[in-house]
This record gives structure tokens, sequence and C-alpha cells, in this order.
């Protein structure tokens, strides 16, 4: 089979058992050549994986290796994937003269949407050939124009998509494209963003000039917060109205059930986790005044003295948060992605897990088992014994976690968990600070894997722990020089306090010790120029940031660490600017000893307890 495409190109043969159309055709197995795209479009891509290939395989390499390669080609400004449920012909309510059933003949695997400049469709092109051919049987693409590239907004939809389907539709013979395209907009798309169950609608318009009309010129993206909510949705009078009008236009509505919703590239930029570091993303300040710093966060010592203290070397760098074991070993997680357990009294060290990306906060869980926060991999479970690494969440409503901080647990094994930001990487911290914007997150993970956002627009969310009672969680925003409340249970649940507010310094990690007392790291002192940066002009800003990070300006050097009980006070203070160890975001007490970790050292400190009186 030949045919004549749309911009003249002229493709080889290939058996197939179905006609399969498009402004632009690719058979990854022949390497197709295809007419570049000139300009900004909008591209929705249609896929068949490989049939040789076992479906999880395929499915985990297009989401996994490949589209880490295709949201990083340049000029991909989004780029999202939706993989199709296998185990259905066809949801969409039956219509007079209008196939709605799906032929397993026909029977597409799932498909990639695209917003990309014309550099970006050659290079796809080059991934697609390289690349794609180990996984894609076939790849077909529509086009469509930013203009006809549309989301319909509705101010009071809330819920996020737990469940999409996304419709594929083609016209009527007798139908005229321009005809058709006036009933998705002002028809169809417009009357399903009235119905309040739809909390997504999304559509794009293709062009076409085939003769034939086994093509599709439509696609419709619909989302719902549930299955049932969805099918609400499409009973509901509304939708029913719009009937008539889809039997006069439309030949075939194929509605895929969708699995998997991922978002890989947006505004530019790849979102999913990393496999190297990424370059600097573009700063958006905002403006914000922040309260006069207390004298306290000039000094660089504090009133109690200092312990003796002394290194434990690591074979590895920055281990950002630190825990003890029930056996008084230490366990901390370095840069190369090493899980470290250190014995004190025997001064021995062992790797017990990696997790292959950039380990940050620790939690022991009652079974015995470690939770991870990975700045690349999400929120991850080590079993100590074995040395397997689970993935408890990696993504959220489709995003994956760009930069997973701490965790706590509470008895019946819920998790809360932070976001730094889901701006910045880990690497790239000080733009969150710089920018001022809030965009760090609360996360909870019940028991049966299910996950919220509790809490949004936080500055620089950290470290986190519960109260002993756990009746509430407290966590520290680093950028908002404090410690917050956030009521659980009882009949404030849901209430967010102030703990500890306009804090001398930055609080990183939080450790709980029991008795209504919970240590807080300290990394540095308040910043006066930082401060002063959130009232500057943007662009001035926006230059600092290009400056590379060796000519910014420099935090204290100083070990800092801060007791609390759970009303908020400061039960005790120890900061040293002379002990050979700086920027502590880390912190345990155990066994009359205090062990400090940072980012910044290839050590722990090791710090006698010393005594003091609850006030």
């Amino acid at each position: 089979m030949t045919s004549k495409w749309k911009f003249g190109t002229k493709l080889g043969s290939k058996q197939t058992n179905i006609n399969r159309y498009s402004f632009m055709r690719m058979s990854a197995c022949n390497r197709t050549e295809v007419r570049i795209i000139r300009k900004i479009e909008a591209v929705s891509a249609l896929v068949y994986l490989r049939e040789d290939v076992p479906v999880k395989q395929g499915i985990d390499d297009w989401r996994g290796a490949y589209a880490q390669k295709a949201s990083r080609v340049s000029g991909v400004l989004e780029y999202r994937q939706h993989h199709f449920d296998p185990n259905h012909s066809g949801l969409w309510p039956k219509l007079a003269g209008v196939d709605t059933a799906i032929s397993s003949l026909h029977r597409i695997d799932g498909m990639e949407e695209y917003v990309l400049k014309a550099a970006a469709a050659k290079q796809h092109r080059q991934l697609t050939e390289l690349y794609g051919e180990k996984i894609f049987a076939e790849t077909i693409y529509f086009q469509a124009t930013l203009k006809n590239n549309r989301t319909l907004r509705n101010p009071t939809r809330q819920l996020p998509s737990g469940y999409r389907q996304i419709m594929l539709i083609r016209r009527k013979p007798s139908v005229r494209l321009k005809d058709f395209q006036s009933f998705i907009t002002k028809c169809l798309a417009s009357s399903l963003n009235a119905v309040p169950e739809f909390s997504e609608i999304r559509f794009q318009l293709f062009e076409s000039s085939q003769k034939e009309r086994q093509n599709y010129e439509a696609v419709l993206v619909l989302g719902a917060a549930d299955a049932s909510m969805f099918i609400e949705a499409l009973e509901s009078p509304v939708f029913r109205a719009t009937q008539s009008e889809q039997e006069k236009h439309c030949a075939a509505i194929h509605a895929y059930p969708v699995a998997g919703s991922y978002v890989f590239a947006k505004a530019g930029r790849a979102t999913l986790p990393q496999i190297k570091p990424e370059p600097k993303p573009a700063l958006e300040p905002v403006r914000r005044k922040l309260p006069p710093a207390t004298p306290r966060a000039a000094k660089k010592s504090s009133r109690t003295p200092f312990p003796l203290a002394w290194r434990i070397p690591l074979s590895g760098f920055g281990p950002e948060d630190v825990v003890i074991d029930e056996q008084g070993r230490i366990l901390c997680g370095v840069e190369d992605g090493r899980i470290l357990r250190i014995d004190p009294e025997r001064h021995l060290e062992e790797t017990i897990g990696d997790t292959g990306g950039r380990p940050l906060g620790l939690e022991l869980l009652a079974d015995g088992r470690l939770l991870i926060c990975d700045a690349h991999k999400g929120l991850l479970r080590l079993n100590m014994e074995t040395g397997e690494i689970e993935t408890l969440v990696q993504y959220v409503n489709g995003f994956p976690l760009r930069f997973c901080s701490n965790a706590t647990a509470e008895k019946d094994g819920t998790i809360w968990f932070t976001e730094s930001s889901n701006r910045y990487d880990f690497e790239q911290y000080r733009g969150a600070l710089m920018e001022h914007r809030p965009s760090g997150r609360l996360f909870r993970r019940d028991p049966d894997g299910c996950v919220e956002i509790v809490l949004e627009g936080l500055h620089f969310a950290n470290g986190i722990t519960l109260t002993t009672d756990e009746q509430a969680v407290i966590f520290a925003e680093t950028d908002g020089y404090r410690l917050n409340r956030l009521w659980i249970r009882g009949a404030l649940t849901g209430k967010r306090e102030i703990l500890a507010a306009n804090l001398p310094g930055f609080p990183d990690n939080v450790s709980r010790i029991g008795n209504g007392m919970f240590w807080v790291a300290m990394m540095t002192n308040r910043n006066a120029v930082l401060d002063r940066l959130g009232t500057a002009p943007a662009l001035l800003r926006k230059l600092l940031w290009r400056v590379p990070e060796s000519l910014q300006p420099k935090a204290a050097k100083t070990a800092w660490a801060m007791l609390f009980d759970e009303q908020g006070n400061c039960l005790l203070d120890l900061q040293s600017s002379s002990v050979d160890y700086q920027a502590v975001t880390g912190v345990a007490e155990s066994r009359g000893m205090l062990y400090f970790a940072s980012i910044e050292e290839d050590a722990l400190l090791a710090v006698e307890m010393p005594t003091f009186k609850k006030q």
C-alpha cells in the first residue's frame, strides 16, 4: 500500500491490518522520512507498541528511557503520554450511525501529545527512528495549529482528574471540515465544559486534506475525579442534549479509557525524575517583604557553650539527614545514592542500599524498614536486611516529585512527606530561595497507597515530624524561617498554625526525640542580602541567578541545631562557628550523643549532648 501524503512525501509500502492516515506517518522499523514542521505546532501521536516485545516492557521503556529522551529534546515545550487500558472496546454511549466500538484490529496502545518548535520536530523524528524502533511498531502523527489546541477552564472545578478517557473522532464524509470543527468547539466541547463532573476538558482539531475518511480529525481528552463521576457526567442532561449533533457530524467516536497519564515536559522543561543534573530553569521572582530578623540572627554562636565534638569520616559526600537505629547505629544517605550504616563504637561503615538517585530525608519505620526521600526518585522504602528498595510515590497527579525532602510515619502506616519545591531540583535549591515564590508542598500517603496534596504554596517545605500523640504534624518552612503545626485529628483537624516564627536561621530537617521535644537542624544564619532580594527588581535577581555559584554571596559557616518543645518554645540552642563543620541539614540524638549531617561535608559530626533543664 502506498499513499500520497499532505506534504507531498511518498512513503514506502507496509502491510497493516488497518489503513492509518495522518498528516505525517512514521514507521520506526522502516525509518520513513517525513516533512518537518516549520513553526510551533501542537501534535498528537497515536502509538502502536511492538507485538514481539512484552507489553509491560514496552510500556516501561516508553514511559521510562524513551520519555527521558523525548522530554529533553530542545524545543519541546510540552509532552504528555497517555497509556490506554487494553481491556475495553470503547466506552462512548451508543449513537445511531456512529461507530463507537473499537475493533481489536484497530486498537491503539496509547497517545502522545506535543507542543514543539520546528527544530524539535527534526530531532524528535531522529529519536523515534534511532531509539523508538525498540518500542514502537508504528507511530502516527496528527497536526493541529495552536489555536486548535485548547484547554477549557471552569473556575468552579477543584478536584484533579483521577480518571480519563480519550476520544478519537472522525467526521462523516458528507460534513464539511469547517462545520465539523465548529461542532467540536462551539457545541460539544463548550457543552461538556458546563458539566461540573468533568474536571478536565482539552481538544485538538487536526488539519486534514485526505479524500478518504479513515483518519481522525479531532481528539478530545476528558477527565473526572473517578470513573463513577465520569459516567455520571455522560448521563447528564447537558451531555445528552448534544447527542443528536454527534450523530449528525461524526462517523466514529472511539473512546479509550486511560490507564495512566503523565506530563513529561511543561513550559519547555522536562518534568521527569533526573538522570543527570538539569540546566538552570528561568527565575520567575515574586515580591515578598520579610519581617526584620531578630538580633539572634546576627550571632555566630549561642550562649550555651558548644560541647566537645569530633568528625566521623564517611566514604561518600553530602549526608543530608541522619537517623539512629535501635542498636545505636547511624544511618545516612550520601551524594552517590548509597545508604550507609555506621557503628560508632566499632568504627565500621557498611553500605546497606543504593537508591541510584540523591537520598535526602530518612525515617525509621516501626517494622525496621527505612523511609527515604530521594530528590530524584521520590518516596522510597528500604528493606535494610535485603537491600531491596521499593518506590512508594514517584508521581502525583501525573507529575513526578521534583524535590522530595523529608517524611514521617504514623503507627497505622500513614506517611506524611514534603516536597521543598515543585519548580527547582535539589541541585538548584538556591533558585527557590532567590525567587521567593512559594512552591513547596505537603503530602499524605495513606496505607492503601493513595496520595493527597494537603498543602501547597509553602516556602521551601522541609523537615517534618509527628507530635507525640499523633494529633498533629510539625514541619519546617526553610525559606519562611518558621515551624508549622497542622492538626490532623480532633476538633482542630485541618487547622494550620505557626508554631515558631521569625527564626534566626534556616530550619532544615526535624527529628523527634520523645517527651514532647524535637531537634531542628539549622543550616545557617539568615542572610540579609537574601531577605532584601525579596523586594529587589526581578531583573536584578534574574541576573544574579545567572552568576556562577562560586561568585554568589556565601552563607555563614556554622554548626547549629535547636531543641524545641511541641508548644514552639526553644529549649536549647547549640551553635558554633569554630567547629570544623558547617551547613547542618540533619540532626539526631541517641545515647547521650548528637549527630549532625550536612550536604557540604564528607563526614558526620558527633557532639556530646549537654545537660539542660526544661524550662
